[in-house]
């Protein structure tokens, strides 16, 4: 079996928890060869192989592709929640939530340090943001998202507060009981952001945050895949300039509103009855896999 995984310019959190979590709870089931297992992240797309089958677990739809036709390829145990499970067709009973919620089965303790409050971006806001800068300035952890799974998991659970720009941040948060504050994504991104949350019956309210760099910015403000964004995000070394040089104003307003934030913001914890019912269903559906798919492929 196959970890079907997104790979972008850096390494990223949330996709990376699949290479550190699935062989934890399943052994050496993945060989890179045969079904395609789909866990965590927007990985329903359209375009797999219709030779090949495609288990989904805990995955999601996130628009980034047009709808794939569920036929008789894919094998859908769960999803991870309402908004992927209504776009797919499939009843609500699919939507249990994310699959990086799993995590609870390791045992994971959360060991905060007293007043620490940290900041996580978005793995696509590090490069040309100066969000490292801004946290200093704010006296404020910066949590790199493209850093080793082991490493973003002990600074999350070694915090007393997460401000968050990268979903999976506030979901390994919200799974260690490590109170959370949603910072205002790009647009594209809401919809998973909202799909994870229908599962746990979340509201997220979101908090806003500048942008750090005038890179940053122009990014922020060039339509999503058309000429100018793939130029300043291909350019990296002419357009490097324009975070290089972003005035010291524009980083310490990034700093006083995550300051702000660290002082006012109101953070988010899902209900612990909703987190434990989702887990335990997400348990009941990983002993049926390994029951379904056989020992002599699935090892634990």
């Amino acid at each position: 079996m196959e970890l079907f995984v997104y790979r972008g310019a850096s390494p990223n959190f949330g996709d990376e928890l699949n290479h550190w979590l699935w062989p934890r709870l399943l052994g050496d089931a993945f060989d890179g060869a045969g079904d395609l297992f789909l866990g965590i992240g927007s990985t329903i797309l359209s375009g797999l192989s219709p030779r090949r089958r495609k288990v989904v677990f805990g995955a999601g739809y996130g628009g980034y592709t047009a709808m794939p036709a569920l036929d008789a390829s894919w094998d859908v145990y769960f999803v991870r929640g309402k908004l992927s499970s209504r776009a797919l067709g499939l009843g609500d009973d699919k939507a249990i939530g994310d699959a990086g919620i799993l995590i609870r089965s390791l045992g994971i303790q959360r060991q905060a340090t007293p007043g620490r409050v940290s900041f996580m971006p978005h793995w696509e806001s590090v490069w040309p943001g100066r969000w490292a800068q801004a946290c200093r300035l704010a006296d404020v952890q910066f949590i790199d998202p493209t850093a080793s799974v082991d490493t973003v998991l002990a600074a999350i659970a070694g915090t007393e507060l997460l401000l968050t720009e990268a979903m999976h941040g506030a979901i390994i948060a919200d799974v260690l009981r490590t109170p959370w504050v949603a910072t205002s994504p790009a647009m594209p991104h809401r919809m998973k952001w909202d799909d994870w949350a229908s599962a746990l019956d979340l509201h997220i309210n979101w908090a806003q945050l500048p942008r750090s760099s005038l890179l940053e910015q122009a990014l922020r403000l060039a339509p999503r895949g058309g000429v100018l964004a793939n130029a300043l995000s291909a350019r990296r070394r002419a357009t490097a300039v324009l975070r290089d040089y972003t005035p010291d104003w524009w980083v310490e307003r990034a700093a006083q509103q995550l300051r702000k934030l660290a002082d006012s913001a109101v953070p988010s914890l899902s209900r612990d009855t909703d987190l434990d019912t989702a887990h335990s269903r997400m348990s009941c559906q990983l002993d049926w896999f390994v029951r379904r798919e056989g020992l002599g492929r699935i090892r634990v």
